[in-house]
């Protein structure tokens, strides 16, 4: 792991010059996005997901939860179209440890001037931009429609609907449900909604040299039908648990990173 301290003294000198309080995590410049979203290839990341699926049966809206383990590795690079160097890596996956791993998908990943891009299945978002400040926002979904379905279980659901990225931390010491201990962990919050229909939590959290160690999205809609017979007064206060009709809850966190 790179030392923060060299990423920051630059930036510290600059502080105590002008005076100013404001927190910088990094001075903007490409070594930031070096640092929190390395791209290195034949250096695989592994990940426990756990996730749940809103099924809807005869009987109401079924949970069903799953856990499985992901690995992530950058395997090869090739010139993209505009002279970027494009990195692509596989993802494969197992229930567990006694199983052997299956591919699930490929992507790609680039740094784009102030910002890292990663693509997977026909979708771009931009995931980090510069500076690494809090309180900067962008739009992660420029690259394509955020009002368009995606498949969650059996339904489809605009899961990117109303999503607005920010720096909500930088610099944070904490440790991951799988025990991992990190520091100088920068957020990024991706959704707060919240509203009679729909519900859409996500962020991502990012530390040096390890890049993506944990990732949450929790999107949910319901009509108020199964729940209350389309009352909507009766719905406004009920809990989600008990008025989702369609929707995921996704938790990937870091285990290790090679």
């Amino acid at each position: 792991m790179r030392n923060i301290l060299t990423l920051l003294f630059p930036t510290l000198l600059l502080l105590l010059a002008t005076g100013c309080e404001e927190e910088v995590l990094t001075p903007a410049t490409g070594s930031a996005l070096e640092t929190y979203y390395p791209l290195e290839l034949n250096r695989p990341a592994y990940y426990r997901v756990d996730s749940i699926v809103l099924t809807p049966t005869v009987s109401g809206i079924r949970y069903d939860t799953a856990s499985l383990e992901a690995r992530e590795t950058l395997v090869e690079t090739f010139v993209g179209a505009d002279g970027a160097t494009v990195y692509r890596g596989e993802r494969w996956e197992r229930a567990d440890e006694n199983q052997s791993y299956v591919f699930k998908q490929t992507f790609t990943v680039s740094r784009m001037g102030s910002a890292v891009v990663r693509s997977e299945d026909n979708l771009t978002f931009t995931k980090l931009v510069l500076p690494l400040r809090e309180g900067v926002t962008w739009d992660g979904h420029a690259a394509f429609d955020a009002t368009r379905d995606v498949s969650v279980g059996p339904e489809f659901l605009d899961v990117y609907n109303g999503w607005n990225y920010v720096y909500t931390t930088v610099g944070e010491n904490l440790t991951l449900p799988t025990g991992l201990q990190l520091d100088s962990v920068v957020t990024v919050d991706q959704a707060a909604v919240d509203n009679l229909i729909d519900l859409r939590t996500a962020y991502e959290r990012y530390a040096p040299g390890l890049g993506l160690v944990e990732r949450y999205i929790d999107a949910r809609h319901t009509q108020c039908r199964d729940c209350c017979a389309g009352n909507t007064a009766e719905c406004l206060d009920l809990p989600w648990d008990e008025k989702a009709e369609k929707g995921v809850i996704l938790h990937q966190t870091l285990v290790r990173r090679d």
